[in-house]
């Protein structure tokens, strides 16, 4: 169902929808929730829900935390994991370290 999923958003319309909502989020994470999530959670809804997933929101929360428990267990379930949320995420940058706060002459 994993490998499903991640088939399906390699779809051209599918990516072509994901690519719009990224563009309208502006990588701001308040609209990526507003934009991109909505999308993910739509085109995931189309494939789970054929394997008894309800078609909502708490069908892809319930798919999500089966992936979760199987990733510890799986190396292969835990990569594809990792490829879908890196397809829907936004890459986390971190502050630059050190910069401005507490490095200096020592006064």
């Amino acid at each position: 169902v994993l490998a499903e999923v991640i088939k399906a958003f390699g779809a051209p319309e599918n990516a072509q929808r994901m690519e719009e909502a990224r563009d309208n989020a502006c990588n701001d994470m308040g609209k990526m929730l507003q934009f991109l999530l909505p999308v993910a959670t739509q085109i995931q809804q189309d494939v789970i829900k054929a394997y008894g997933f309800s078609n909502d929101g708490e069908g892809v929360l319930k798919f999500a935390r089966l992936i979760k428990s199987y990733e510890s267990q799986d190396p292969e379930i835990a990569s594809m994991s990792g490829k879908l949320k890196t397809m829907f995420l936004p890459p986390m940058t971190l502050p630059p370290h050190g910069t401005g706060t507490g490095t200096g002459t020592g006064t």
